[in-house]
């Protein structure tokens, strides 16, 4: 049976859509940095990455999106092109940023002994049993109501986002402590308030 070790190396990869969707769900809003520290537990978290669609609608979110690469989270972007282009040009990007997501998690997992893999999406079912032959211990996390039953089946530890509600929903009307190396007195920046670490699409 699996226990937490100190040594054991980790890295966690948010499907941000999914979870994003995921806490509405359970009317909530998402504390990422929370969430990171409570999956990782007492073991080394090597690097959380997030992956999300951005639009020239998003201005919120590139502002959450930045808050997140200040405090050490690796996020990848695709760019939605056109809404004019209707459902066709959302599921481009999504698989787009799924392809990315997977080949991130096989190219990190030479490094890990532990894969985080923060998502619902049953797509991913075939990078889980990869990682398992690699000898990797692969943990999900996301709604139970969205994750798919096939992707539970394929992981070692499922961790149900219902059970963590309480610990990782973003805490309201509180000053956020912003860990950073850039100088916020430049122009062009401001400290991030905690309406500013979270957004809606």
């Amino acid at each position: 049976m699996y226990q937490h070790n100190s040594m054991d190396r980790i890295a966690i990869f948010i499907d941000g859509e999914n979870i994003h969707y995921s806490a509405k769900h359970l009317n909530m809003r998402m504390d990422y940095l929370k969430l990171c520290k409570i999956l990782a537990g007492s073991r080394r978290l090597v690097r959380s990455y997030f992956y999300t669609a951005v639009s020239n609608q998003s201005e919120g979110k590139i502002d959450f999106i930045n808050f997140l690469k200040l405090n050490g989270f690796t996020v990848v972007t695709r760019e939605v092109k056109s809404f004019s282009e209707g459902d066709g040009a959302t599921r481009s990007v999504r698989n787009a940023l799924d392809m990315q997501m997977a080949l991130d998690v096989i190219e990190m997992s030479e490094h890990l002994d532990t894969v985080v893999l923060c998502t619902g999406d049953g797509d991913f079912r075939p990078l889980v049993d990869a990682l398992v032959r690699k000898g990797k211990h692969v943990e999900v996390c996301g709604l139970r109501e969205m994750t798919s039953t096939d992707l539970i089946a394929g992981s070692d530890v499922y961790i149900d986002l219902d059970t963590l509600k309480n610990q990782v929903a973003l805490e309201q009307f509180t000053q956020r402590e912003v860990r950073n190396e850039i100088d916020t007195a430049a122009d062009g920046y401001e400290d991030f308030r905690v309406q500013d670490t979270t957004f809606d699409f």
